[in-house]
Order: structure tokens, then sequence, then C-alpha cells
């Protein structure tokens, strides 16, 4: 899993936009909220040093913004940052090798700024956080450029994007780039389920599944389509609430008639997640006749899929 690196240099601002902080602090923090809850990256944040220790401008660190979100009422932003894990220095636990290649770089634009975060993120694939206070630092994909430290101690220029969450919309595509990526490389049944999580973070699964994925793989490239819509309207639904998630494919219940039957009810049951038989009435439908049968909960808004393959018995 990802980690998330903290761009002090970002929060070095004047005290004219010390009022904006607390605002971009609270935009920034939903952002991170949506990577966590993803399970893109970790509940944790890399630091250079603690956050009492990372001035912004004259007494008044970026503990005391912490602090500042609580005061103004924004309480689930403050308690979001209360509970993650703080990791600093920078490369506090991190593998020797990759602490290795690290302390082997050096940046190309030094001036001004200090490059480490971003490097680090080069480096290791992990998501830069910054305040927006400059051009630069308010986009959703930076380009980090470094110099590496050969074995034969010649200096090789690089050059690498780096995902950057600045803003809470730029959450959504890193999202959207990070599954991409991912989906790429499933082409089999097996690695699908194995990757389930990370594929479809808004999803759980039934034990059955992993049986039907099997059954189903001349259709993967179809069903996976099918899963990727209902995943983004689960993750929507997280976020907007409502009694339903708005579908991006037709999804269906039973009719009444047919729910009042037993046997009909008994081939619409399925084992949750959890082991236990759960009712699947909902369906989707993908090629020739297959359908997706999952159930949703209004209460946790969860989205479960119990069954994938042929249309069941009527």
């Amino acid at each position: 899993m990802r980690e998330m690196v903290f761009n002090h240099s970002s929060v070095r601002i004047s005290e004219q936009r010390r009022d904006s902080l607390s605002a971009c602090l609270k935009d920034i923090v939903q952002g991170m909220s949506q990577l966590a809850h993803a399970k893109v990256v970790e509940m944790s944040l890399r630091m250079s040093q603690e956050p009492y220790l990372i001035e912004c401008f004259e007494n008044h660190t970026l503990g005391h913004a912490f602090e500042t979100l609580r005061e103004l009422g924004f309480r689930d932003e403050y308690v979001f940052l209360s509970r993650l894990v703080t990791r600093a220095p920078l490369v506090s636990g991190i593998e020797q090798d990759v602490k290795d290649r690290f302390y082997s770089t050096g940046s190309i634009h030094v001036a001004g700024t200090d490059e480490e975060p971003p490097i680090l993120c080069a480096i290791t694939d992990w998501i830069l956080v910054s305040v927006p206070s400059r051009p630069s630092w308010d986009c959703d994909k930076l380009v980090v450029q470094f110099f590496e430290l050969l074995l034969d101690e010649s200096l090789e220029e690089c050059s690498e994007h780096v995902d950057q969450l600045s803003r809470s919309h730029h959450a959504k595509d890193i999202l959207d780039r990070h599954v991409k990526r991912v989906r790429s490389g499933c082409n089999d049944p097996v690695t699908l389920w194995a990757r389930r999580q990370e594929l479809f973070p808004s999803l759980s699964f039934g034990l059955g599944v992993e049986r039907d994925l099997i059954s189903c793989a001349n259709h993967l490239p179809t069903i996976i389509g099918k899963l990727i819509g209902l995943d983004e309207a689960s993750r929507e639904w997280s976020a907007r609430g409502g009694p339903a998630p708005r579908w991006r494919t037709r999804v269906t219940p039973e009719s009444n008639a047919r729910m009042a039957d037993p046997k009909f009810v008994e081939t619409r049951t399925f084992k949750n997640s959890l082991g236990c038989s759960s009712i699947f009435e909902w369906h989707a439908r993908f090629g020739n006749n297959g359908r997706i049968h999952l159930r949703f909960e209004p209460t946790s808004r969860m989205v479960e899929i119990g069954y994938i393959g042929a249309h069941l018995p009527s």
C-alpha cells in the first residue's frame, strides 16, 4: 500500500495567508480521507519532523494549524488528522535499499525549497501532500527532476511524475490513475480475485464469487467493466449519501411476486464476505444473459457482490 508524504516547504507562507491555511488543510484532509477510505494509502503521514516542529510562520506551526481546525468546528477533519500515524523523520522505518537510493539522490531545483519529500515520492511511488501555496503545488501531478548517483559514481539525471494531493478533488484523479494502472495488469480470474480490494475498493465480495469468476473467465473483460461501474457508484454513494447508489449501469430488483416464493429466494441466497447467508436480490447484467447479483445497505452504504454468472433459475 502507498504512503502519503507531507511537503513541509509548502506551508512556509507569509502571515497574510494565515486565514487561508485552515481552509486549505480542511480541503486537503477531505482528499486524504478519500484515498484512505479507498485503501490506496495507509493511515499515516510521513514528515520531516513532528507537526509542532514544522513552522508555517512566526509562532505558528503545523500542529497549531491542526488545532485551529478543531477550534473552527471542523471536527471530522481534526479527528482524521489525530488518527494518522506520524512518521518522522522522513525516512523513518523505510527499508534499507530504499533509504540507500534516497541518500544517493540530489535535487536539480534547490533554490528556496526542500525537495526531499518530492524525491522520496518519486523513488517510492508514494503520494505528495502539499498546501497549494504556489502554482507547482496546486496540481494533481508533479514532475520531479533529480540527480541519482550510480554505482560507477557517475550522476544520472532523472525525471518522474509524482501524484500530488493539494485539493480534495485531486483524490479522484489520483484514485482513477491508481486503479487504471492496477487493472491493466489483471487478465485472469485468480489475479482478479487476489487483488479485488485494490481493484474495487468500494465493493465487498461474497465467498462464492471467487469460484464464479473462474467459471466466467471468458467474460472477464466485460465483468471487469461492470464491476468498475458498480465500484464508482458505491464510492459516490459513500460520499453523497442517500437511500441508494446512483448506478452507472442498469441494476434492478426482483419482482415482489417472485420474492414471495421461498424457492426463488433460496436461489438468490449466497454466502456474504463474513460467511453468513444473505439475499442478493438486486442484479446487473453482462454479456449474453449474464447476471451480477448484489445487495446494498443504506445504513453502512455498503455494496456487496454475491454472485457472478448465468441467469439464475426463475
